[in-house]
């Protein structure tokens, strides 16, 4: 009988197996070592990009923050100048007004029968004190300023009897009215 050793081939077909395995293992390292290299190298593309981003931002960021502050001064200009414009607005208005509450009195007061001796004017109330010859110069004085235009509410505070010159009897008296808004405006 012939005899066939097949230890070698045996030995053969386990170092063929470990080579395989072997080279199994070895293609699976360096396909992870690439996979990681492409991670890499795509992870640090991405942060180079977000840092250049960020960069961006920041220089955006500072140059809107100038304009912010320009538009806040800007702001703040504009409304020293809109107080200013009511302050004139304000003067404007009032400008005319004394003028014309004397304007206004003058041609109501009843002529060579009375005589104002005190006119004052605070928050739209008016007190005006005089002399006149009787009671009716008075309530006629009254009538005119309840007719008037840039007066309202009118009503007598005293009238009492004086002895002025050389035994002559006046009434001395004072009123209170409310100074109108909806008189005719001069300029």
């Amino acid at each position: 009988m012939i005899r066939i050793n097949l230890l070698p081939v045996r030995a053969a077909i386990k170092r063929e197996n470990i080579r395989r395995q072997v080279s199994y293992f070895l293609g699976c390292v360096i396909l992870v070592v690439v996979a990681m290299a492409y991670f890499t190298i795509s992870l640090n593309r991405n942060i180079s990009n977000l840092t250049v981003e960020i960069e961006d931002a920041k220089s955006e960021l500072t140059k809107l923050q100038a304009i912010a502050k320009r538009v806040n001064q800007i702001k703040k200009e504009l409304n020293k100048l809109e107080a200013k414009m009511d302050v004139i607005a304000r003067l404007e208005a009032n400008r005319a007004g004394p003028a014309r509450i004397m304007d206004a009195l003058t041609s109501l007061v009843v002529a060579d029968r009375m005589w104002l001796t005190k006119m004052s004017e605070a928050g739209g109330k008016m007190k005006l004190a005089g002399v006149a010859m009787d009671n009716k110069t008075i309530a006629d004085f009254m009538t005119r300023l309840e007719k008037s235009p840039h007066f309202n509410v009118v009503d007598l505070i005293s009238s009492t009897q004086v002895m002025l010159e050389k035994g002559k009897k006046f009434k001395k008296f004072t009123i209170v009215c409310r100074v109108s808004g909806k008189g005719p405006k001069t300029s």
